[in-house]
């Protein structure tokens, strides 16, 4: 009988020093594990129940304190793509081809994404970007300030009276934050959904809509990995929606330990400004060497004509703006983090996201497109849809918050 105790006692240890092991994710969790139980069960087969209840009470402290302590090496590794030499070498074997996904899982909607507590070292590309992970889009440092938002209603601009929605003009204040340096491309999204077998909405429910004979369509088949555009992989990703962003910015916290999230919309204005008041960054006047958008528009004003491109650019052309971001005009509307109200009536003042009192579900975009009214790719232009929403012509931009966990 004696003999059954001491095996019940290594039988027990052993489990603790698993368990302990998998909690800590290194052998000094096992080792502390193993020990704690051993003497936790002696002592109380012993008798000894108030030395028992503190050998207990000090082996779980020994434990929970090696929490986040694990050396390197120890912790839990990314996949093989993002163990690249080099964020260029990762981006290459990224771009050669749109892998096959493993069987799909329907992403949880969230608006705040849950980071880990130990965030990883960011690194610095060459041309001063950041970059968390090798997978990760690039991040720009963005300078606090505080600016105009929104156009005042019923004046003339670009040969249209500004829509009330877009007023009324009021001061916001901006914190310092990370934003993307152009929208996520079609590598970048390819990374997110072979690591997590995510299912777009349109891959899932009948499609993306897409632009054909002069309106929007819903067309079976298409999704972000067939659009019917032109598109290469440092192109950004479209027919993807509100929900599908959100599933990306969570996958990206989780793989960095930092909150990424989308802009807010007035961040999103803000970083379209780039401390300027004019209509676009670089003036009131488009042209077709400064964005992507279409310049056959019957309803076009004031601005040079050029060929259409009809469809989306690299997200890399054109030159970027005073921030270092690109395109924050045209090529593809951008979902921000904000619900639909009807104006700035009660909008917050500090940049923030508004998310409260909501005149619908729908979430809101900016930026403009490669279709459309090219009014819209105006920095104040405004424009909704439902959330499960995607269009051949609308993606997402990341930002990311510089406090660490």
């Amino acid at each position: 009988m004696e003999f059954l105790k001491w095996v019940g006692v290594a039988v027990g240890a052993a489990v603790g020093g698993y368990y302990g092991q998998q909690l800590i994710g290194w052998w000094a969790g096992g080792a502390a594990g193993f020990v704690g139980v051993a003497i936790f069960l002696s002592l109380l087969l012993k008798g000894q129940w108030l030395m028992s209840i503190l050998a207990f009470v000090a082996g779980f402290w020994a434990l929970f304190s090696l929490i986040g302590e694990a050396p390197p090496a120890a912790k839990t590794p990314l996949s093989p793509a993002s163990q690249a030499a080099t964020p260029g070498s990762a981006q290459r074997a990224a771009q050669e081809s749109l892998p096959a996904v493993a069987p799909a899982s329907r992403a949880v909607r969230s608006d705040e994404p849950s980071p880990r507590p130990t965030a990883l070292p960011e690194s610095v590309t060459r041309d001063g970007a950041i970059r968390d992970c090798p997978q990760c889009p690039e991040l720009v440092n963005i300078p606090p300030g505080s600016f105009q938002m929104g156009s005042t209603p019923g004046k003339a601009i670009a040969g249209r009276t500004v829509d009330a929605r877009e007023g009324p003009v009021h001061r916001v204040s901006v914190a310092s934050f990370a934003a993307g340096r152009h929208a996520v491309t079609r590598a970048e999204f390819s990374a997110f959904v072979q690591r997590t077998g995510h299912k777009t909405d349109a891959e899932r429910d009948g499609g993306c809509f897409v632009w054909s004979s002069g309106e929007w369509a819903l067309r079976a088949g298409t999704s972000w990995r067939n659009s019917l555009l032109k598109q290469a992989d440092n192109h950004p990703v479209v027919c993807v929606s509100w929900d599908d962003a959100q599933a990306y910015v969570k996958w990206l916290s989780q793989e960095t330990r930092r909150n990424y999230r989308l802009l807010s919309e007035a961040e999103r204005e803000y970083v379209a400004r780039a401390a300027t008041t004019t209509l676009f960054w670089w003036g009131d006047e488009l042209t077709p060497d400064k964005a992507n958008y279409q310049t056959s528009a019957p309803d076009f004003q004031g601005s040079a004509k050029g060929p259409w491109r009809q469809s989306t650019t690299p997200v890399h052309q054109f030159d970027p703006n005073p921030f270092g971001l690109y395109q924050v005009h045209g090529n593809v509307w951008e979902w921000v983090q904000d619900c639909h109200h009807d104006s700035y009536q009660g909008a917050p003042a500090n940049g923030s996201a508004w998310t409260e009192k909501c005149a619908s579900p729908a979430r809101v975009l900016r930026g403009g497109a490669w279709v459309g009214d090219p009014a819209d790719l105006r920095a104040s232009s405004r424009l909704w849809l439902s959330p499960a929403m995607r269009l051949q012509a609308a993606g997402f931009r990341v930002a990311r918050d510089l406090t660490k966990p």
